[in-house]
């Protein structure tokens, strides 16, 4: 990595540290996800224009990193909770809000501001290929092998 990109993620860490996310794997999620979305906007704006693929793109990223944001600060507050009832009305509740929020902003962007359906899931998708690139660094990073099962000896 290099200086500039690694200063830029020890900025984006310190940020979310200081916003209540202390688990190093779910700070990385959170970061990795505000930049992808970030940078993938700025490159299709920058290729495409303000045309409405780009700026549907983007709004789609943007949708899908506000919802990944509270969804990972939301269970980082719910897991220190000790009744385990109110932490399952709680997060079902929030669930729901979000998820009726999420098809309210949905509609109106592709009902009454044109937005392309296309161009918004992927913008939306850009969180599967979030959580693909983390797993695979987690992959590559554990060195772990297939266990063998003492049929090679």
């Amino acid at each position: 990595m290099t200086t500039r990109a690694s200063s830029l993620a020890t900025s984006f860490d310190r940020m979310l540290f200081r916003r209540g996310f202390v688990n190093p794997d779910i700070r990385m999620l959170v970061r990795n996800q505000i930049l992808l979305a970030g940078f993938s906007t700025v490159f299709c704006l920058a290729v495409l224009g303000f045309s409405a693929w780009a700026w549907s793109y983007g709004a789609g990223a943007v949708l899908a990193t506000l919802n990944f944001w509270f969804l990972a600060g939301f269970g980082v507050r719910i897991t220190s909770q000790p009744n385990r009832t109110e932490a399952v009305l709680a997060t079902l509740t929030r669930f729901y809000l979000r998820l009726g929020l999420t098809g309210a902003v949905l509609y109106a962007l592709i009902v009454w501001a044109g937005a392309r359906p296309v161009a918004l899931l992927t913008g939306v998708s850009i969180i599967v290929v979030n959580f693909l690139c983390w797993g695979a660094v987690k992959i590559a990073a554990s060195g772990t092998r297939e266990a063998p099962n003492g049929k090679e000896a």
